[in-house]
């Protein structure tokens, strides 16, 4: 599955590279697509040794509290994230917990798996500098508003709503590589890079999918994960059925349309990601999940 997803980076970079403009063909613009297509998996940046271990333990369906305990006492930025993410309204019982014990067992070890994604998500911004760092940021804000949604919707699709959250935690994870890329050039460098807004924009719709898929799978999370990653815009429409993509597809427009970029239309969306499902029933999750947001 890397080879295909390679090949893909591979071909696209090839294309974009044949239709930039003179003014596009700068120094650091090619030099950045050259980076890139020489070995994209070596591009990804690996989670720090703790957040490896945490999550290797957390995808293990047998593992018991006392060891996910362990995992989040390793690493006391786990630890805090954990307590956040028990005290949230999702999980919210009308108590807070302030113990590592009871905000493992209130969330479960997908609860903690997700915990540690959200860890190393943090870990992944980097500074590309110049007018690109507001474009780190507005990626995370909307990985981090899209993962909820992903959730409360999951259900609709016969998923498990923490699966989705995860899912749609690291959906956008290729364009965050793109930008690390970036960022190590301008260190290599000692100035911001002059790679015009555009080509960054083109780069960042076409090459992160499969660079997402590649990254998921290097991260160990699986084949079905990058499947779902490296076609959450689902053009094409995978060939078989994918659950997980098109969960991903209606969560990250609703996160639009609650933001106001477009406007609400399930209906249209069905269709334009050929969905399959009940349609009205995620109606009904969204406007669920909306009305949750507005009462918070």
């Amino acid at each position: 599955m890397i080879e295909k997803f390679t090949e893909q980076v591979s071909s696209r970079i090839d294309a974009i590279e044949a239709s930039l403009t003179a003014r596009e063909r700068t120094d650091d613009t090619v030099r950045f697509l050259r980076e890139i297509k020489a070995s994209p998996a070596s591009s990804i940046k690996q989670a720090p040794q703790a957040a490896q271990r945490a999550l290797a333990k957390t995808r293990n369906p047998d593992i018991g509290l006392a060891e996910l305990v362990r995992v989040v006492e390793e690493d006391p930025t786990l630890g805090q994230a954990l307590l956040r993410y028990a005290n949230s309204a999702y999980y919210s019982t009308g108590s807070t917990v302030v113990s590592l014990r009871h905000a493992a067992q209130r969330v479960g070890a997908s609860g903690v798996h997700n915990v540690v994604l959200g860890v190393m998500l943090e870990g992944m911004l980097c500074r590309p500098g110049g007018e690109y760092q507001k474009m780190v940021v507005q990626v995370r804000d909307h990985l981090v508003r899209t993962a909820p949604i992903a959730r409360a919707l999951g259900r609709g699709f016969g998923l498990v709503p923490d699966e989705c959250f995860s899912l749609a935690l690291l959906h956008d994870a290729g364009k965050l590589i793109v930008f690390d890329v970036m960022g190590a050039l301008r260190h290599e460098t000692r100035r911001d890079l002059n790679v015009p807004k555009p080509v960054v924009s083109r780069l960042l719709r076409e090459l992160h999918e499969p660079l997402g898929g590649i990254a998921v799978l290097s991260w160990g999370l699986g084949d079905s994960v990058a499947a779902a990653i490296a076609a959450h815009h689902r053009n094409p429409v995978p060939d078989e059925e994918n659950r997980m993509s098109e969960v991903l597809f209606i969560a990250e427009r609703a996160d639009h349309a609650l933001s106001g970029v477009i406007p609400r239309d399930v209906a249209g969306w069905w269709s334009e990601g050929t969905i399959s499902g009940d349609p009205a029933r995620v109606e009904e999750l969204i406007s669920a999940y909306t009305d949750r947001e507005l009462a918070a």
